[in-house]
């Protein structure tokens, strides 16, 4: 089996190495040998299907590979997009969180400020004051003397 595929190789390689040595005595010599009807209706026929793969080929490369090439970037950018609104809603939030908080300091603040020290000081005296018979009885102490 090994030999006769050696022997194929060896009859292709000389096969090949003759028509290479004929195409180029051809091109020196500016026209061809043998069969040149066949031989130039093929070229054309081998011509015409090079100039169909390379249009296949520009056609896929121009519209198939750029489409998915925008494709993919239309991906990135709508994924780029959704991330950026979800950091803006976290943002938003913390921020109406942050608002509401500050509203609320500040009608505390309002607040605190509307009850200053003076009417701190009335309303401690009204919690802390004596009742009436506590008065008399103080008074009383107080003029006879008896501390």
């Amino acid at each position: 089996m090994i030999y006769t595929a050696a022997i194929y190789c060896v009859i292709s390689i000389v096969v090949f190495l003759v028509f290479v040595t004929i195409v180029y005595k051809e091109g020196k010599r500016g026209r061809r040998f043998f069969a040149t009807g066949i031989r130039n209706w093929l070229d054309d026929k081998i011509d015409a299907f090079g100039n169909w793969l390379l249009r296949s080929l520009e056609h896929f490369v121009k519209y198939i590979v750029q489409l998915h090439w925008y494709y993919s970037i239309h991906s990135v950018l709508k994924t780029l997009l959704q991330v950026l609104v979800k950091f803006y809603t976290i943002f938003e939030t913390i921020f109406e969180r942050n608002r509401a908080r500050a509203k609320q300091l500040r009608s505390e603040k309002k607040k605190l400020n509307s009850t200053n020290h003076l009417s701190q000081m009335a309303a401690h005296k009204e919690d802390t004051e004596l009742t009436p018979a506590q008065k008399k009885k103080l008074r009383h102490k107080n003029l006879e003397g008896k501390h």
